[in-house]
């Protein structure tokens, strides 16, 4: 996804207008956003902004709109806000009408023994493709299908897993009704299964998937994407398991290439080989080195790669980047009351570059600092709305936060062609 100005923009289809909308008014920029407000759970909605605008964040549920905030990015051009003062009650979505074509927004829940994060979407791919989750004992995962628009929507997923493709009338013609978000438990509906893996695919109308990993108090959360061939990770520092699971939809092999980008520099062909069809790979990270790294991965055939944390810090999941970009917006990226929080930037090119950190929030903070070329930097975060990462060259950002034996990480937003 991108922030516009620079490539895509924050778009609505022609056929779905917003709540509200004027026949004949123009449609703003927005973003779809998962909402969980739940007890000892509630989400944060964080947004940046190239200006001091106005914008609109609604929440909807059961085909109707349950309430709406108005909001300004002011001088910083970010904003934060809980949904729950807008009206979001329950697992469900919001809807953000942005101030401008430059902006993105992320989700940030929280709780107490657990907080995640993940970037609002524009308008979700035809088929998108999630992986990762688990539905072993004492773990709960979710697929939630959120449909912020006028008109219904039908979805038909294909769920593999270690046992293959599984059979259940639940994953067919899924009907999303405007206005609704629907969470499918596959804990209940297929139990016992340690890697699933889902291809989502829109018939009518459109849908955002998201993935919701629950394990021991501790919760992920992270985005169905559009498969590709070449993406880029930024992975952070630490112990604990560190792994990235490559996973493919499709019905044929794959062959893949992981490049780290270590502490002794390039290392290419790091982890190579065949994904069997419709199934995944581990590329195991800790045992590699503590320190924080980048891997690129290339492969003959549509794949999505995700990183997965579990460590003393938390538990946390995100999905690669397939694009490196000089400019990078970390909506909701910040350091949390009581923990702490991390930017981890990877330098994908072959010259050492000068990165420019923006924190945004009422007291603007600015730093410059250099990365060697093929190098990782991670450096600390304060207290903010968000972040923007301005470099010199191409760059893959992503943040991380941990408090109380709770984690998050979500990749950045990249911005083109400013």
């Amino acid at each position: 996804m991108f922030a516009s100005a620079f490539g895509a923009a924050f778009l609505t289809p022609p056929d779905a207008p917003q709540p509200g909308q004027a026949p004949g008014t123009a449609q703003p920029p927005v973003a779809i956003c998962p909402v969980v407000e739940v007890v000892n759970q509630s989400t944060n909605i964080s947004v940046l902004s190239s200006v001091n605008g106005a914008g609109r964040l609604s929440t909807f549920a059961a085909g109707a709109e349950s309430g709406s905030l108005d909001f300004r990015t002011g001088a910083s051009g970010a904003v934060t806000m809980a949904a729950g003062d807008a009206g979001g009650v329950g697992i469900t979505g919001a809807l953000i009408e942005m101030p401008s074509e430059t902006t993105a927004a992320a989700s940030v829940m929280r709780g107490p023994e657990s907080m995640a994060a993940e970037s609002c979407a524009d308008i979700p791919a035809g088929q998108t493709f999630i992986s990762g989750g688990s539905s072993v004992r004492g773990s709960d995962f979710e697929i939630q299908l959120i449909n912020p628009y006028a008109g219904d929507a039908t979805v038909e997923l294909t769920v593999m897993t270690e046992a293959g493709i599984e059979s259940n009338d639940r994953f067919n013609s899924v009907i999303v009704p405007a206005l609704s978000s629907i969470p499918l438990n596959l804990s209940n509906i297929i139990p016992g299964r340690e890697r699933i893996s889902a291809n989502i695919e829109t018939t009518r109308g459109s849908v955002l998937a998201v993935g919701r990993q629950a394990t021991d108090g501790e919760v992920a959360l992270w985005r169905a994407v559009a498969p590709g061939e070449d993406w880029w990770l930024p992975v952070p520092s630490g112990v604990g398991i560190k792994q990235m699971v490559i996973a493919t939809p499709e019905a044929g092999e794959i062959g893949y290439q992981v490049d780290l980008y270590g502490p002794d520099g390039l290392v290419e062909a790091h982890a190579e080989g065949v994904i069997e069809p419709r199934g995944n790979v581990t590329v195991p990270l800790a045992s590699v080195t503590a320190e924080a790294v980048g891997l690129h991965v290339t492969t003959t055939g549509p794949v999505v790669p995700a990183l997965r944390i579990d460590s003393p810090q938390g538990l946390a999941w995100t999905t690669a980047s397939p694009v490196t970009a000089p400019v990078w917006l970390m909506p909701g990226a910040h350091s949390p009351q009581g923990g702490s929080g991390s930017l981890v930037v990877l330098n994908a090119g072959i010259e050492t570059i000068t990165v420019s950190i923006r924190s945004l929030a009422d007291e603007t903070i600015v730093r410059d600092l250099d990365i060697d070329a093929e190098g990782v930097l991670v450096t600390n975060l304060r207290g903010a709305n968000g972040y923007r990462v301005e470099a010199t060259g191409p760059i893959v950002a992503m943040w991380t936060s941990q408090r109380d034996g709770a984690g998050s990480a979500a990749i950045g937003i990249p911005v083109r062609d400013e």
